[in-house]
């Protein structure tokens, strides 16, 4: 295979990975404005607390990097990449 088909093909892969990126960063930024707007409009201590919860379990996970690597397919040995 021609090396310039690799190198596209990688940087196709690099383009589309940023825009996932993008696309992920602005979802999370409108759901912490949507948890911002939440608790403004709330003096429910009852909704401010569920609404902490939310933002703590789907924006404040955290992942082991293997982990994420294995998910991208890396992995610790190079006969398995």
């Amino acid at each position: 295979m021609p090396i310039s088909v690799i190198i596209r093909y990688l940087a196709e892969k690099l383009n589309w990975l940023d825009r996932q990126v993008v696309k992920n960063s602005r979802r999370a930024l409108m759901k912490i404005e949507s948890y911002k707007l939440i608790i403004q409009l709330t003096e429910d201590d009852n909704q401010m607390r569920l609404v902490e919860k939310l933002v703590k379990d789907s924006l404040l996970t955290s992942a082991e990097n293997q982990f994420i690597l294995k998910r991208e397919g890396f992995y610790k040995s190079n006969l398995a990449n």
